[in-house]
């Protein structure tokens, strides 16, 4: 039995650690949309927001396998029931969660400033279009055929 609340106890600490470092990569992204992003950065921070997607997911079901081995499901109710019989596990998941919860707020803040972003260039196209007069260049540099 200890052998698994040793393996969780890893588990949730490597976690908040992942999710330590997941955070500062959202803010990096934050930062960078409220700037002038460049394709290029913006894509090699949406490669390690990936990473540390798939890292996270395989730390859930290491998590969810420490669980399963002491008999509880991964789930609010099953932490409260292993934080009530051990809990020194307490701390621990609350950290995790407090994290979790943060990466979740920036991630949501970030997808919504590019929603943002997304609208306002599709603003800048459609009056862009609205200008265009039979006088003005095409997406290739030529006056349109008359």
């Amino acid at each position: 039995m200890t052998s698994h609340i040793d393996a969780l106890l890893r588990c949730v600490d490597e976690q908040s650690a992942l999710l330590d470092e997941f955070i500062d990569v959202l803010q990096a992204e934050g930062d960078l949309l409220l700037g002038t992003p460049s394709n290029e950065a913006l894509s090699a921070l949406n490669i390690r927001k990936k990473d540390y997607a798939r890292r996270l997911a395989e730390l859930d079901q290491s998590r969810a396998a420490a669980l399963d081995g002491l008999g509880q499901p991964d789930n609010h109710a099953g932490v409260a029931a292993i934080c009530a019989q051990y809990p020194d596990l307490q701390a621990a998941f609350d950290a995790m969660f407090e994290r979790a919860g943060q990466a979740s707020t920036l991630n949501q803040a970030n997808g919504q400033t590019i929603q943002l972003l997304a609208e306002r260039n599709q603003q800048a196209l459609d009056t862009l279009r609205g200008l265009m007069g039979q006088d003005l260049y095409d997406a290739h540099g030529r006056l349109p055929k008359k």
